[in-house]
């Protein structure tokens, strides 16, 4: 992966530089960032009644599945492939200017957007950074059309690319900072366990705070810290089998400069209920607070002129934080986001199955808390995990997580590969199931290969289901995206 601005700024040039026409969310991280843009685009839409768009990567099943609508779906074929055509021919013409398959991607999404007719193009972007951050093709907007730079969690992914440690991952994901810009943190704390199960939270990375704090410091940015009440989430009290719902009140503060200091006084609090995965907790909340902060941020006239962008921060505060409450529509918006391949539930005949996008220690510890969660009270029951792994991941540790033992549960392992090539993505390699069959020898479960999803699936569903038996689908977003081409066997 060569990751550079240099092609991708000369290509944007070449389409008419759509990536200074809309205001911008530009969304960093190593977990979360996908729920945090559904979230945020589900808010500003259904929420606030202001058209968004999002932009995430990688795509579900075509690459056109990264670009979607108000309504949560893909832009249309035929303005997507005028905009890929146009890329194309931009990107060879005269010197080819050879833009890596994701830079082709990010240009032709943003080009996208404009050739939709006006009333259906978006008034907000909501971008999700593809790999680190500072020199990613998707860090290329302005300063005056970023509306507020979200840094989620930070965990060790990528560290070939990024560099090793988590300061060193930190310092590259808060390179999206602008000068003078508004910075919302997701609350970076490693691990998701509900009261009463334990106490104690570790405390964030101080490595990762403190690359955070710098970079503000040296762009002289506006920060707010999301802070999410891990100690008083509480289960509710009713729920539907193998759900976890919780309900917590997250309190919104005002962003600040570092020199200022934090504020430690909430301005308002959003009484929230939502499945208990990390994911949607900290999208949801990361969400809010960026929202919040973007509308109450104090803006002041720039040399480029009054601040471009009033009337889309008036319109999130009227209709989001009315009389600093939230709305009805806020609350209903919440409830209905959506967000692929992150806990996310499905059956495969009689059996319940879940699909998470885990691939990386952080996002294993999420899912595995989830399914505790979900699971307790119940009988015992048996986990079919159908799993696949990119190459160069910490896959020992992820199986630590995945099959410790627990008095609860039973496991028993599937190892697939993914589709490769993955579109777009020619160095992204599947781990060989043999291999894999291999690590999870010291487990003592039993543990099985086989040459594709479809067919552990279908092994899967014909296997003894007298007694309770749940099929979690994970390790990779490839696999994810097999997943969803093969839903012909799920209903």
């Amino acid at each position: 992966m060569d990751l550079g601005l240099g092609r991708v700024q000369a290509l944007l040039q070449r389409v008419g530089s759509p990536h200074t026409k809309f205001p911008v969310i530009h969304v960093a991280g190593t977990n979360g960032k996908g729920s945090t843009t559904a979230y945020l685009a589900a808010l500003l839409s259904q929420g606030a009644g202001i058209r968004s768009a999002r932009f995430n990567s990688p795509h579900l099943v075509t690459a056109r599945d990264s670009v979607r609508l108000s309504n949560g779906e893909p832009i249309d074929e035929v303005t997507w492939n005028l905009a890929v055509q146009r890329t194309q021919a931009a990107d060879a013409r005269d010197t080819p200017i050879g833009a890596t398959p994701f830079e082709l991607l990010t240009v032709q999404a943003l080009l996208a957007y404009t050739l939709l007719p006006q009333a259906q193009q978006p008034e907000v972007l909501v971008i999700e950074v593809g790999v680190g951050g500072r020199l990613d093709a998707t860090n290329v907007f302005p300063s005056d059309n970023v509306l507020a730079s979200v840094i989620c969690p930070i965990a060790k992914d990528h560290e070939n690319l990024l560099g090793h440690g988590l300061a060193a991952i930190a310092r590259e994901k808060v390179g999206i900072l602008k000068s003078n810009g508004l910075c919302v943190v997701a609350d970076q704390t490693p691990v998701f366990r509900i009261p009463p199960s334990t106490s104690l939270l570790p405390p964030p990375s101080s490595e990762v705070m403190s690359s955070i704090v710098e970079a503000c410091q040296a762009q002289q940015a506006s920060v707010a810290f999301t802070q999410v009440p891990w100690s008083s989430i509480q289960l509710c009290s009713t729920h539907p089998p193998l759900r976890a719902p919780v309900q917590f009140s997250l309190p919104l503060y005002e962003p600040m400069t570092i020199t200022e200091g934090a504020s430690s006084t909430a301005q308002m609090h959003i009484p929230v209920t939502l499945e208990a995965s990390l994911s949607r907790v900290s999208g949801a909340s990361t969400a809010l607070q960026t929202l919040w902060s973007i509308a109450t941020l104090p803006m002041h006239s720039s040399p480029a002129g009054p601040d471009r962008w009033h009337d889309i921060r008036a319109r999130i505060r009227t209709h989001l934080f009315p009389d600093n409450k939230p709305s009805p529509s806020l609350t209903a918006s919440l409830g209905q986001c959506r967000w692929e391949g992150r806990c996310e539930w499905h059956s495969l005949g009689s059996l319940p199955l879940l699909l998470d996008g885990a691939h990386n220690v952080a996002s294993a510890w999420a899912l595995r808390q989830y399914l505790e969660q979900c699971l307790h009270g119940l009988p015992p029951v048996t986990i079919s995990w159908i799993m696949a792994f990119s190459q160069g991941k910490d896959v020992e540790s992820m199986l630590d997580i995945f099959l410790a033992a627990h008095p609860g549960m039973t496991h028993r392992v599937a190892f697939v590969p993914f589709s490769t090539p993955v579109e777009g993505m020619p160095w992204v390699r599947s781990m060989p199931p043999s291999q894999l069959v291999e690590s999870a020898q010291r487990f003592s479960v039993p543990t099985s290969s086989y040459t594709s999803l479809s067919d552990a699936l279908h092994a899967t569903s014909s296997s003894d289901t007298s007694h309770m038996h749940l099929v979690v689908v994970c390790g990779s977003l490839y696999l994810v995206s097999d997943f969803y081409r093969t839903n012909a066997l799920v209903t």
